[in-house]
C-alpha cells in the first residue's frame, strides 16, 4: 500500500521540514529585501533604493497584499498586522512548496523534462543552461528562469498554481532554500510516492498540520478568511 502509516509520517515530516524551510527564508526576505518585518513595520518603497525594477515592483504587490489580509483580519490593530503576516508568509511558501511538488509528479509522468528531480544537475536544466549560454546570469539565476518558463507554461491549463502574476509569487526561494527543500522532496524513500496521483493531495493536507486546524476551530467556529475557509474545510 503506497499510503501506508509510516509512509504517510514520513511524508507529513517531509511537509513540516519545507515548510519551516521556506517560511523562514520567505520572512528573511521580506524583511532583508522587501523591507516588511514581522513585528509590524513596513519600510517606504522611495528607501529601498536597492530594488530592481522587477523586485520594486513585487515590493508594492507584497504591500497590497499584507494590507488586503490585514483589512480582512480580526482583533486590535497589532494582531491583524501580525496574523496578516503570518498568513501571507505561509502562503507564500505553499504555493512554492506546492509548485515544486507538482513539476515532481509531472516529471516521472513524463509530462516535462526533468527539472527538479536533480535541482541544477537536472537533464532539462542542463540542456537550457547550455543554450542560455551564461545570458541571464549565475547558475542560480539561469535555474530561476529555468523554473519560471515551465510555470508559464504550466500557468495555460493550471493558472490558480502556476500564475506568477499572483503577489503569493513575488517571493522565489533563495538558492541554498530551494536545495534544501529539494533534498527534501528528492530523499529516495518518497521516490514511489512522486506516481501516485493523491500525493499532492496529501502535501496540501500536511502543510496545514491538524493542530493549527483545530486551533482555527477553538478560536472561531466559523471560517475568519479565505485561507481559514480553505484550511478547515
Amino acid at each position: 500500500m503506497s499510503f501506508d502509516k509510516d509512509t504517510r509520517n514520513l511524508l507529513a515530516k517531509t511537509v513540516a521540514a519545507c515548510r519551516r524551510r521556506l517560511a523562514g527564508d520567505v520572512t528573511d526576505q521580506l524583511r532583508g529585501v522587501f523591507g516588511l518585518h514581522p513585528d509590524g513595520v513596513v519600510l517606504p518603497l522611495e528607501k529601498l533604493t536597492h530594488l530592481s525594477p522587477d523586485q520594486h515592483a513585487a515590493a508594492r504587490r507584497l504591500r497590497d497584499l499584507l494590507d488586503h489580509y490585514t483589512a480582512g483580519a480580526a482583533g486590535k490593530d497589532s494582531d491583524r498586522r501580525k496574523a496578516a503576516y503570518e498568513r501571507m508568509v505561509l502562503e507564500i511558501s505553499f504555493t512554492a512548496l506546492n509548485r515544486l511538488a507538482a513539476l515532481r509528479l509531472c516529471e516521472e509522468r513524463g509530462l516535462v523534462v526533468e527539472c527538479v528531480r536533480k535541482g541544477t544537475t537536472s537533464a532539462g536544466f542542463q540542456m537550457f543552461e547550455r543554450i542560455s549560454g551564461g545570458a541571464i546570469g549565475g547558475r542560480y539565476d539561469t535555474y530561476r528562469v529555468f523554473l519560471e518558463c515551465l510555470f508559464d507554461e504550466f500557468a495555460l491549463d493550471l493558472g490558480v498554481l502556476f500564475d506568477r502574476m499572483t503577489p503569493q509569487s513575488a517571493v522565489f526561494p533563495s538558492e541554498r532554500c530551494m536545495e534544501d527543500v529539494l533534498a527534501e522532496l528528492n530523499k529516495p524513500e518518497l521516490t514511489h510516492l512522486w506516481n501516485e496521483d493523491e500525493t499532492i493531495g496529501w502535501v496540501y493536507q500536511y502543510f496545514n498540520p491538524k493542530e493549527e486546524r483545530d486551533a482555527m476551530r477553538k478560536a472561531s467556529r466559523s471560517p475568519r478568511n479565505t485561507r481559514e475557509m480553505a484550511v478547515r474545510n
